[in-house]
């Protein structure tokens, strides 16, 4: 599935991107000469590595860090003109970034400066997730599986099997559990999974078709949610389900080449089975199940929380989901919900969660008593100090 923007998401973007630049030029109005003017990107990352350290990133190579809880921030550059999807921080200081054009970036110093550890030019990397300083995954456009197990001092490509479709799909989420386990998801209701590090990926059966966008867990439950809405919850499969898998596989595979036999019957051509080779049977496997979220809006990230439920944040939406269902919480009045999206979230220790979006809005909010509002946005903040050159060439200033 392809998404694609609709007459009235557009509508939104216009309204939402004024509004965005009214604050701009108000805010420099009321600062004066001290008025630092951020152009207002587009965000889709953020993580808060604890409750005083987090990290926000965007369009353009914008990186925003935070080490008082939000209050004040640091404006830096990743060192390449590139759009950062998504970023992922294994402690204080050290980070690895992903960006559209094929770039990993990963730093040490705590985003002051950036290296670039690996790049596969015109493959856009769609999500990062690491386990620890060594170990870590990136997934990205025709399938791309990335890992290291050096901290990014080399990346070693991986493979999926059993995937049968003309195209290979996009992958555009990761959630890594250790250095053994992972479960990727993408295009065409992709869910595969490793136990072995990735030496192994093999695809989960299901028949959910839609288009995955993430991917997060904790503890024994893993979701996932993507376009139209559509959220499900990742269970380990019984002996009797998987038997069951067996079973509908074995059906499938008959059916196909029954298929097969009539069309060269039809061409007065030879039949020539085709010789497959039999996937490995993975230690376990999963059951895909769908979560009725009560929207059709599409769902681009979430966070796993630890009472067993996730946050969820999407177009026009923020929800918080469970096995039992999904709870949509409440913006202030400063949020203007249904003419916005909003593309990362992350949740601090103690329940606030931050989430980003389009035209540099940020938002803040508590999973507790399930409400949210404006926390600045990068366009008239005057709580951003310019720390990188970078940044400042890139501008033009």
């Amino acid at each position: 599935m392809k998404l694609c923007f609709t007459t009235l998401s557009v509508a939104r973007a216009v309204f939402v991107g004024a509004a965005a630049l009214f604050a701009v030029w108000a805010s420099a109005a009321d600062e004066g000469e001290s008025f630092h003017r951020f152009w207002p990107d587009n965000l889709f990352a953020v993580d808060f590595v604890s409750e005083q350290t987090g990290y926000i990133a965007g369009q353009g190579g914008t990186v925003l860090r935070t080490t008082d809880g939000g209050e004040q921030w640091d404006a830096l550059y990743v060192g390449k003109n590139e759009l950062i999807r998504r970023l992922d921080f294994v402690s204080d200081t050290e980070g690895w970034a992903i960006g559209h054009r094929g770039s990993i970036f990963h730093t040490s110093d705590a985003g002051l400066s950036w290296e670039i550890q690996f790049e596969t030019p015109g493959t856009y990397l769609r999500d990062v997730a690491f386990v620890d300083k060594n170990h870590g995954w990136v997934v990205g456009h025709d399938a791309t599986i990335l890992h290291t197990a050096d901290g990014g001092v080399s990346w070693k490509k991986q493979k999926m099997l059993g995937f049968t479709g003309r195209d290979l799909p996009r992958l555009h989420g990761v959630y890594a559990k250790d250095k053994n386990t992972a479960v990727i998801v993408g295009e065409f209701g992709t869910v595969v999974h490793t136990e072995n590090g990735g030496e192994l990926w093999l695809l989960t059966p299901s028949d959910i078709g839609v288009t995955w966008l993430a991917v997060s867990g904790q503890g024994g439950l893993i979701y996932t949610v993507g376009a139209d809405g559509t959220a499900a919850y990742l269970a380990l499969a019984t002996d009797a389900q998987r038997k069951e898998i067996d079973r509908e596989t074995a059906e499938v595979a008959v059916k196909k080449e029954l298929k097969a036999r009539k069309k060269a019957k039809r061409r007065k051509k030879e039949f020539v089975a085709k010789m497959v080779e039999a996937l490995p049977r993975a230690d376990i496997e999963y059951i895909v199940n769908p979560i009725d979220t009560g929207t059709e809006e599409h769902l681009f990230d979430l966070t796993a929380l630890s009472d067993g439920s996730a946050l969820v944040v999407g177009r026009s939406t923020v929800l918080k989901v469970s096995v039992n269902g999904a709870e949509p919480l409440s913006p202030a009045i400063d949020v203007p919900l249904g003419f916005v999206w909003m593309g990362g979230v992350s949740v601090a220790p103690s329940g606030t969660f931050w989430a980003v979006g389009i035209r540099g809005m940020v938002v803040k909010g508590d999973t507790t008593t399930l409400q949210f509002a404006t926390a600045f946005n990068l366009a008239s903040s005057d709580n951003i100090t310019l720390i990188s050159n970078q940044w400042t060439e890139r501008n033009g200033q």
